[in-house]
């Protein structure tokens, strides 16, 4: 109840989230006393002046003057201090449990303390297992498990694509039942993919139902975020509806031009239900381009053909009946299969890198079809000859407008989609490094889209009341010391699609758990990061 009380002020009424003042506990010093800082605290008012008492991994008080003595002091001169952020989708779970990987340092960098993982169905529900390997391991930021709906069905049907007997959905609500009993945040689904896909809404509300015993969130990759946007937005409020929980819309857009009109509408939608009572969120990130690949990827070809090399495509696209046939697949799609072309035409890539054509980056396949006399499937298959698999594209393309337009709603947060990134891994979108750093750069501080404290609050604040984290997203006595230090002015996002393994820049110190982590724009080796369970 609580959860929703504080869900509700915060995207109702865009008020202040008050949070709970606990005593301090016994001591006669403090561990960290922070002075002249400019206090950003999570609620969306405006910033203040004033000085932060941490014990331990808390925060004790925040008032303008702390006459205790305290270990060490830090003078932020002047500097904003904010609640460490909190990004609500993120993959995380991919990377924080390999060696390489484990610090989350892409994230922690850019003054990111807590990662939502599991998202998009793809989250394990043996959360006691996966807490136990990273308690080992350790992990540079504190990581927040949600249950996902893509590993259920697939634990107990494969990837049928059928309804479950009564005996698999018991199966399926007993997994979900004891996962979110050992702290899962709730149950997430990604509805445009294998198995999840064959799921109607009334399989997806018979186990949401189960949120309501721990008062957990439905997160949704909605199963289309294209033609069918509107469509997709109508299930996934009826699902919320009919289980009686709270929605999380996943990575919020409207992808590829001739859908980007439907924005509108969609969150018209979204504030009647909001209106009418219905507890509705969703996340999105600060990019116009989502995952980014090979253009040569979204190529089908016959099997027969095994093509494996990036010189054995060229060859193939080369030859005109080898051609026609790779148009044909590629443009009807594949049964069971991932069909990007046949899902919506060509209207949704753009052109991030092409090294032998830098004219046409950041322009549309069927934009360049059309200046070229060619059909877009021909543009793309000569792209492939002249440019191999060099050649990168973005599988979505978003309007400006609309990411101004959506991050204006009070009920919508900022998240990066990413994961823990390997410096080594190819085709990785600039947002695994530089959501949070690209929101205060780009829509703050150059923009003025938003004012920095509720850019910050839609960071912190928001998206701890939308998981029901009741100790963390502000600066308030009690709540624990996830603190992000930082010059809003300096703040900058270096990832880009072509060189996008680059650190944000600006985040001068980050505290985690009571621990400062990144000292001077550097980290300096302690993975103070913890699971948090519900």
């Amino acid at each position: 109840m609580k959860t929703k009380i504080a869900l509700a002020v915060l995207i109702l009424t865009g008020g202040t989230l008050l949070g709970q003042k606990l005593n301090p506990p016994p001591m006669t010093e403090l561990d960290l006393l922070i002075t002249n800082a400019r206090v950003i605290d999570g609620t969306g008012k405006p910033a203040f002046t004033a000085e932060i008492g941490i014990y331990g991994d808390q925060i004790i008080w925040v008032s303008e003057h702390i006459t205790m003595k305290a270990k060490k002091t830090l003078d932020a001169a002047g500097r904003v201090v904010a609640p460490g952020f909190i990004d609500i989708h993120t993959h995380c779970d991919e990377g924080l449990d390999q060696k390489a990987t484990h610090g989350n340092l892409n994230y922690l960098m850019q003054g990111t303390t807590s990662v939502v993982t599991g998202n998009c169905g793809d989250g394990t529900a043996d959360i006691g297992a996966w807490t136990d390997k990273l308690s080992v391991l350790g992990i540079g930021t504190n990581a927040l498990p949600l249950t996902g709906f893509g590993w259920l069905r697939q634990q107990v049907m494969g990837r049928d694509d059928r309804r479950p007997t009564t005996d698999e959905m018991k199966q399926m609500k007993d997994l979900l039942r004891k996962s979110l009993e050992n702290g899962s945040w709730g149950l997430s689904t990604g509805l445009q993919y294998v198995p999840q896909k064959y799921a109607d809404a009334e399989e997806i509300i018979e186990l949401a139902k189960l949120l309501k015993e721990s008062d957990g969130l439905y997160a949704t990759h909605m199963r289309s975020e294209e033609d069918e946007l509107l469509a997709a937005t109508r299930e996934a409020v009826r699902i919320a509806k009919e289980a009686g929980v709270r929605l999380n819309i996943a990575h919020l857009k409207a992808n590829g031009r001739k859908n980007w009109p439907a924005m509108e509408e969609l969150i018209g939608m979204v504030n009647k239900e909001i209106k009418n009572g219905m507890l509705i969120t969703a996340d999105m990130y600060p990019y116009d381009k989502s995952q980014t690949t090979p253009l040569v990827s979204v190529l089908l070809a016959p099997e027969a053909l095994k093509l494996t090399s990036i010189s054995e495509w060229q060859r193939a696209l080369r030859d005109g009946v080898t051609r026609d046939a790779i148009r044909l697949i590629t443009e009807n799609g594949r049964v069971g299969g991932t069909n990007w072309v046949a899902k919506g035409g060509w209207n949704f890539f753009s052109i991030v890198n092409a090294p032998k054509h830098p004219e046409m980056v950041g322009k549309m396949i069927i934009d360049l079809a059309e200046k070229l006399d060619k059909s877009p499937f021909d543009v793309a298959a000569d792209l492939v000859i002249s440019e191999g698999d060099d050649l990168i594209i973005s599988l979505s393309t978003m309007k400006e407008e609309n990411l101004r337009f959506q991050m204006k709603q009070p009920w919508v947060m900022f998240s990066s989609d990413g994961y823990a990134v390997n410096p080594n891994d190819k085709g990785v979108h600039p947002r695994n490094y530089g959501s949070q750093a690209r929101v205060i750069r780009k829509y703050v501080e150059e923009e003025k889209i938003l004012t920095l404290e509720k850019a910050i609050s839609k960071m912190t604040a928001l998206p701890a009341a939308v998981l029901g984290l009741t100790d963390r997203g502000l600066i308030m006595s009690g709540f624990k010391a996830d603190l992000v230090i930082f010059d809003p002015g300096k703040v900058r996002d270096p990832a880009t699609y072509l060189d996008p393994h680059r650190f944000a820049t600006g985040i001068d110190m980050v505290i985690l758990n009571g621990v400062p982590v990144v000292v001077d724009g550097k980290f300096i080796g302690k993975y103070a990061g913890r699971v948090l369970k519900k």
